[in-house]
């Protein structure tokens, strides 16, 4: 079975909707009413694809941390110098401090205290605009090895669906549906109003 992406499910949609305009045999009420349960089947299979995209970038963002940040380095510090340094790397707020602090530790040779603010960082790094700022020290720990390079640069990469301008999992409102709300359409696409060949195959 094909995996349904926005596209395909795009598609379908305007399938099903050029079936329906065309269909001489329809009231102007079930034609709405048909519209309305197209636009609201194809907004519940988009959401099922947002939610499964978005659930695979957490992973695979989850994975390239655990890759990038994860791990034991010989720095000679116990476990609870590690957890102490990741408690000092969170109570940086300011990204030019946390820079500092960042630059400080490496050049004490203090890998756990690296390690911990680039973690901070990354996760500040999230933020919509404010991030931007935190990225420059991410960016900095990656290149402290040629593999770590290589799994920042992935991470850089790595883009959180339906988010900035990724704008693939919208979907326009069909002109049919223009003046109503959207518990006005759920309304139609619920209504008892039978009508033949408006399943999801009618198309």
């Amino acid at each position: 079975m094909t995996k349904a992406t926005p596209e395909s499910i795009r598609a379908e949609r305007d399938r099903r909707l050029a079936s329906v305009r065309g269909r001489k045999d329809l009231t102007a009420q079930a034609r709405q009413v048909s519209v309305a349960r197209i636009q609201q089947d194809a907004e519940q299979k988009m959401a099922a694809v947002l939610a499964e995209n978005q659930a695979s970038y957490e992973r695979q963002r989850a994975y390239l941390e655990r890759k990038l940040f994860g791990g034991e380095d010989s720095t000679g510090y116990n476990a609870m110098s590690a957890r102490d340094a990741r408690e000092k790397a969170a109570k940086l707020s300011d990204p030019r401090e946390a820079q500092a602090a960042f630059q400080r530790a490496q050049r004490a040779g203090d890998l756990d205290m690296v390690k911990a603010i680039a973690s901070h960082a990354a996760d500040l790094s999230q933020t919509p605009i404010l991030g931007d700022a935190w990225q420059p020290i991410v960016s900095a720990y990656g290149q402290t090895s040629p593999g770590k390079a290589d799994t920042y640069k992935e991470l850089a990469e790595l883009r959180k669906p339906n988010t900035g301008a990724d704008w693939s999992y919208a979907l326009d409102t069909p002109s049919e549906l223009g003046r109503l709300s959207p518990g006005q359409v759920m309304q139609l696409a619920g209504s008892d109003l039978e009508v033949f060949g408006d399943g999801p195959q009618a198309a």
